[in-house]
């Protein structure tokens, strides 16, 4: 195989680079809104990819420990709507925790794209529920995936 054939392009905001193949992409974006002196909107997006198992059994690998490892982890029940009509799997988890002073608001969507896990995380004060989750339902609606 020619050293060009080992190549894979691969893209991020700023520009293009060729870089030898057999890397495992564990990128991740982080974007933060303030929203008043002492707190912020965080949007966290993580990318992987479905080595074993189904998509469902990714969701509970992931998510199982969130009661141990959050203190006062408590789950919170809403619907949200799939902005994508049912075209890709989506899993939401949302649950309100304490760090210190403040009690936190944690919106997850794990979103399937075979073989790609996009893993949506938006945090925030817990008063700022209503705010993080427009911010999800906005990120997840302007979801559009590049051709390779």
């Amino acid at each position: 195989m020619s050293d060009e054939a080992q190549k894979r392009v691969y893209h991020f905001d700023e520009g293009v680079i060729t870089i030898p193949r057999g890397f495992v992409d564990r990128s991740t974006q982080t974007l933060e809104w303030p929203v008043d002196n002492s707190s912020s909107l965080t949007l966290v997006v993580q990318r992987q990819r479905l080595a074993w198992g189904s998509f469902d059994d990714l969701v509970e690998r992931e998510t199982r420990e969130y009661p141990a490892r959050y203190l006062g982890f408590r789950a919170e029940e809403t619907e949200y709507p799939d902005p994508f009509g049912g075209s890709m799997p989506i899993r939401h988890i949302a649950f309100r925790w304490k760090a210190e002073l403040d009690v936190l608001y944690n919106h997850q969507a794990f979103v399937y794209s075979a073989p790609l896990v996009l893993i949506f995380i938006v945090s925030a004060k817990a008063l700022h529920r209503e705010r993080a989750d427009q911010l999800m339902k906005e990120a997840l609606s302007g979801l559009r995936f590049r051709e390779e």
